[in-house]
């Protein structure tokens, strides 16, 4: 126990949750229920607990989706609205973003349109027709020599404030939905404070979707059913304040634009200028909002072309930070804590919606790595090259759920404990195949199968789909280890460790646990499995299933080159993988114990590539290399001079990287003869299946084994009984 402790305390300051001895106390003494349960019960999810208790859960999800975004009404204003729009050639676009004012704006409006000498001859002759039928609407301005997009501007606002009303900077590359005007203009009129209000976008720095602070185009068209999502995020509460505003379309507030009148012609031909106005009109008290309650398509650098845009934003960005020292950290603050992370999420699902080629992969997943997280990860950059996005729904963390947003090598993704939020977030995906992947941690995984069939939208295509990367859906003991932490073939009914209870201590019964899952698994379109040996279990435990299970072996990781075995008297049995008990930490333990007690100079040395649970001591004399990437095994196997390979796993493997990984060396590889592991070193030229005795010193029956794996010898497969 005291050693168990020790071992607790080294991960605890490891994780520098608040290290120190008198930290570490009053964290163990908030988990103390977790510990005691866990000591009476052994349930994983009192252990679970526990970790998150001592904040060993893992690392903390984006930010908790905050379900006030969907509860509250949406301020709209009245009018009426000058909107200012400078224009710089960008022809093709002109059609559609001015017919979309004209067509989509729902308040009283007038629009000044500045021509600022643009360089392709078509746009001003166009603008005149334009703006020539419809006088009273709008006003158009033709510049002699360009100005640059500041003093465009400029001359627009010079005319705006000779009107009535608030005014609504533009950009000629942003195509506004429809009844964007009074949503847009509702903050602003509901509290004289606020100075400007800019709507998210595909395209809007800090107001961004689906990455904050990233630009992606969207499809023509696209704005009007993301926006259809944006009409129902209502606050309750008021909307959170930013740094500043986005000038791509900006409402300002009248009040702050008479004591500001003009962006700053520093900035020249554009990018920095709003950023500045917010600054000075915020030393006046104002205050800067985006009002996710509209997105607004923004093409972004139409007018210059990127390399022009980075070039700008580059010399005005060292204006500000000359101008205003903070405002950079002020900016990273409000990134790190996105306090619009939920509507973020709820238009980047609206997003996908749009630009899924096909039905949407939802993965239900735990957090905590290992195979089922290398075959994951295949999966998920199969979805994204088919459909173009991906969809992770993870158990197990410090909330119950975290929603990750995979699309072009980024990841988007925020947490919480309420199942009915994902469900909304999730509405504008016309159609999901949802594939349950691995729910180990889960902190109610009975209940579990209930919750992801909920995902299924009546009236919808939806699918589902499982994967068997464990044995969790037979047994709470998803190992099939017994309360002894060993592995009886054909002992799961009888034994304490295939009961659990729920969060609220009621009982579940291994009869209430398996009618549960299979509600789900007969769902399923398919049902696959990794190994011969897994789809014999599942079979046993569900013979209605029989038919959906579909057996796909595991492709390795990378490729895995020969090692030719090395020279001299001494063997070295080397241990691959990340080693917890049911991975054999305990088999490798006694092993090192064996050969420091054996004394021999002969006798083989033991190492371990990779790492093991820190409960389970091993002697000096082991060498433990640690953490190492697959494509690196060969050169690790050469540099200590592997003549064997053990896999020590104690329990039926429904795939093992690893085993597969040692054989590829074409070393000799051992191991027990049960699960995934047996049937691939049964069948494999360089294998030895090992035989498997829950109660036998498992350490002696390796030993045993090495004289018939030593260098120059065939090893001896044994046959499975």
């Amino acid at each position: 126990m005291f050693a168990r402790l020790i071992a607790l305390y080294s991960r605890y300051a490891d994780a520098q949750v608040a290290p120190g001895p008198v930290g570490f106390a009053r964290a163990l003494l908030r988990a103390s229920p977790g510990l005691v349960r866990y000591g009476l019960w052994g349930r994983q999810i009192d252990r679970d607990a526990v970790k998150r208790a001592l904040g060993l859960a893992g690392p903390p999800p984006d930010g908790v989706l905050d379900d006030s975004w969907f509860r509250g009404q949406v301020q709209r204003g009245t009018g009426p609205i000058t909107i200012v729009m400078p224009v710089y050639d960008a022809f093709d676009l002109l059609p559609e973003v001015l017919a979309r004012i004209a067509r989509h704006t729902n308040l009283p409006w007038h629009l000044v349109l500045v021509e600022d000498a643009s360089a392709d001859d078509r746009v001003r002759p166009w603008l005149r027709d334009w703006a020539g039928r419809r006088p009273a609407d709008v006003t158009l301005l033709e510049n002699a020599t360009n100005l640059g997009f500041v003093g465009a501007a400029n001359l627009g606002l010079a005319v705006a404030r000779n009107r009535a009303g608030h005014v609504v900077l533009l950009n000629a590359d942003a195509f506004v939905p429809r009844g964007w005007a009074t949503r847009l203009l509702g903050p602003l009129e509901a509290d004289p404070r606020v100075a400007s209000v800019t709507p998210m976008s595909n395209n809007a720095e800090i107001f961004s979707t689906p990455k904050i602070c990233t630009g992606r185009p969207i499809p023509p068209g696209a704005v009007d059913t993301i926006d259809t999502v944006a009409a129902g995020l209502g606050r309750v509460g008021p909307l959170p304040a930013a740094p500043t505003g986005v000038g791509f379309c900006m409402a300002m507030n009248r009040v702050f634009l008479d004591r500001v009148p003009q962006f700053d012609r520093a900035f020249g031909k554009g990018y920095g200028e709003e950023v500045d106005w917010c600054q000075r009109t915020r030393a006046l008290g104002g205050v800067h909002l985006c009002q996710p309650a509209v997105f607004v398509e923004h093409r972004g650098g139409a007018s210059f072309g990127a390399a022009t845009k980075k070039a700008l934003v580059a010399r005005h960005n060292a204006i500000i930070a000359a101008r205003y020292p903070t405002y950079d950290l002020e900016v990273q603050r409000y990134v790190r804590a996105d306090p619009l992370l939920t509507p973020r999420m709820a238009l980047a699902l609206a997003h996908a919606g749009v630009t899924a080629r096909g039905a949407v992969h939802l993965f239900i997943a735990h957090g905590m790595g290992g195979g089922a997280e290398f075959a994951l990860e295949a999966e998920i950059a199969g979805a994204v090259a088919q459909t173009g996005v991906a969809l992770v729904l993870r158990v197990g963390g410090t909330q119950r759920w975290r929603l990750e947003l995979h699309h072009l090598r980024k990841t988007s993704m925020a947490a919480t404990d309420d199942l009915a939020v994902i469900r909304r977030l999730l509405d504008p995906i016309a159609q999901l195949q949802i594939i349950y992947s691995c729910g180990v941690g889960d902190p109610d995984p009975v209940a579990l199968p209930a919750a992801m069939a909920s995902l299924r939208r009546p009236g919808r295509a939806d699918v589902m789909a499982a994967r068997i990367h464990d044995f969790l859906p037979i047994s709470p003991s998803y190992c099939l280890l017994g309360a002894d932490g060993r592995f009886r073939e054909g002992a799961i009914s009888g034994d304490p460790a295939q009961a659990t209870r729920r969060p609220d201590g009621s009982p579940v019964s291994l009869v209430d646990w398996q009618s549960a899952w299979r509600e789900f698994l007969t769902q399923c379109s398919e049902v696959t499995v990794f190994s011969d040996d897994s789809r014999v279990r599942v079979a046993q435990v569900y013979p209605d299933l029989q038919d959906r299970l579909v057996l796909a072996p595991h492709r390795l990781r990378v490729p895995i080159s020969s090692v030719s075995p090395p020279r001299g008297p001494k063997p070295v049995l080397a241990v691959l993988g990340n080693i917890n008990a049911q991975k054999g930490a305990g088999v490798l333990r006694d092993l090192a114990r064996h050969l420091a007690g054996d004394g021999r100079d002969n006798g083989p040395a033991l190492v371990l590539i990779g790492n093991i649970d820190p409960a389970f001591g091993l002697p000096e004399g082991v060498a433990c290399h640690g953490s190492y990437a697959p494509q690196d095994i060969p050169a690790i196997a050469a540099r200590y001079r592997v003549s064997v390979w053990l896999i020590p796993s104690i329990w039926p493997e429904t795939f093992s990287f690893t085993t597969h990984e040692a054989l590829a060396t074409g070393l000799p590889v051992l191991a027990f003869d049960l699960g995934a592991q047996g049937e691939a070193v049964r069948a494999a030229p360089n294998g030895t299946a090992l035989p498997f005795d829950p109660d036998a010193d498992l350490a002696a029956i390796v030993l045993q084994a090495l004289p018939g794996c030593r260098r120059g010898t065939q090893p001896q497969r044994r046959k499975r009984m």
